[in-house]
């Protein structure tokens, strides 16, 4: 009886990952990749919620309601634009001959 397994086998190849050692480490580069792209999106996610928040509680509302609105505009000189803006439009003109007749 030969028992065949307890043998060695010296005509083996050796395995690839032992001829050539990795020169890049493509599972920690994926695993970088993955790990940014998810802090990406938890970070848009957060900034999205941020808006969205403030433009459905209207937050930003109370805050601009007390402020004085006269000292923002030149009521006068706006009244004073939209006058002559009427008297510009309203005016009469009339038009030149045609030179080509």
């Amino acid at each position: 009886m030969k028992f065949t397994f307890l043998k060695l086998k010296k005509n083996r190849l050796p395995e690839l990952k032992s001829l050539r050692p990795p020169i890049f480490d493509i599972e920690k580069f994926w695993f970088a990749s993955l790990s940014v792209g998810f802090v990406i999106l938890l970070v848009t996610a957060f900034i999205g919620f941020q808006f969205l928040y403030q433009q459905y509680f209207s937050t930003y509302k109370a805050q601009v309601s007390s402020e004085n609105y006269e000292s923002l505009i030149n009521i006068d000189k706006l009244k004073d634009a939209i006058l002559k803006r009427n008297n510009f439009v309203n005016q009469e003109f009339s038009l030149p001959k045609d030179p080509s007749l």
